[in-house]
């Protein structure tokens, strides 16, 4: 009766033991699952082995509670970092819907906004007499004639290189402001003094319409005035190099050197009016 007993005990222990195996077996040997087999191993058969084996699963599985509590933090952070983008967007469009009223209101003129469009120089004229070259961007990536031409400097500041003039499907023409046909509307930074920038096919310009008066000295910036319907206000043009006496008339001319290297120019970029906003 006792040995039935014993036999029936033993296949108890054998189900048991089998069940915990297909559990691990299933469990596909995870961490948590590990240090637990290790620890049951080394109470059954305490041994160096099954201690080292256990210290081994245990920081395992400390790395992985270490890593998620990272985890979480950082989607926390991210989440915050959301919110506060929300709400920088929602006060933006708030302040564009409350500019759109007043301007309506006051009837002054919106400000237009651009897009860039990068273009290399594919041919450049191979006299400076006509002042013009050649970008592989057209009408098929949103050119037109008459948009402002600009280029990249070294400061990170667009400053004034021409206009286009003529436009086909994947290629503009581009007239310097060089050209002696180009004449824009500009003033002398931080003075209030409108003048005229024309071109004479050479590497300077000539500022005229200058009032005799007025204080323009070697070295003030020349910038796009706000009557220019090129080139936006305030856009860099030039620094004035020299300037006349103007005594013998009621306006005097200066000369002023370009911000860039027609010879040098590599890449432009066209400012394209979107639509889109």
């Amino acid at each position: 009766m006792r040995e039935n007993q014993k036999i029936k005990y033993s296949n108890i222990v054998f189900v048991i033991l089998l069940i915990t195996g297909l559990s691990l077996i299933i469990a596909r040997s995870t961490p948590q699952v590990r240090l637990v087999k290790n620890f049951i191993y080394f109470a059954a058969y305490p041994n160096a082995y099954a201690a080292d084996r256990i210290f081994q699963s245990a920081g395992t599985f400390a790395d992985n509670l270490k890593a998620m509590v990272y985890l979480r933090q950082e989607n926390l952070f991210y989440k915050q970092k959301n919110q506060e983008l929300a709400d920088k967007l929602r006060n933006y469009d708030a302040m564009a819907s409350r500019y759109e009223t007043l301007a309506a209101l006051l009837n002054v003129p919106k400000i237009k906004r651009t897009k860039s469009v990068f273009a290399r120089v594919s041919v450049r004229e191979p006299h400076d007499w006509y002042q013009w070259f050649i970008i592989d961007k057209g009408s098929d990536d949103g050119l037109c004639n008459d948009l402002p031409v600009t280029m990249l400097r070294d400061n990170g500041e667009l400053c004034a290189v021409g206009r286009i003039v003529e436009t086909h499907k994947n290629s503009a023409k581009v007239a310097l402001i060089t050209n002696s046909l180009s004449a824009v509307p500009v003033e002398i930074k931080g003075k209030n003094i409108n003048c005229l920038a024309e071109g004479f096919n050479s590497n300077v310009l000539k500022i005229t319409y200058i009032p005799a008066g007025a204080d323009v000295k070697v070295g003030d910036e020349v910038i796009a005035s706000p009557l220019s319907s090129v080139f936006g206000e305030g856009m860099p043009v030039g620094i004035i190099s020299a300037v006349s006496a103007g005594e013998e008339s009621d306006f005097k001319t200066a000369v002023s050197d370009i911000l860039f290297e027609s010879g040098a120019l590599y890449e432009a970029v066209v400012l394209v009016p979107d639509e889109t906003k």
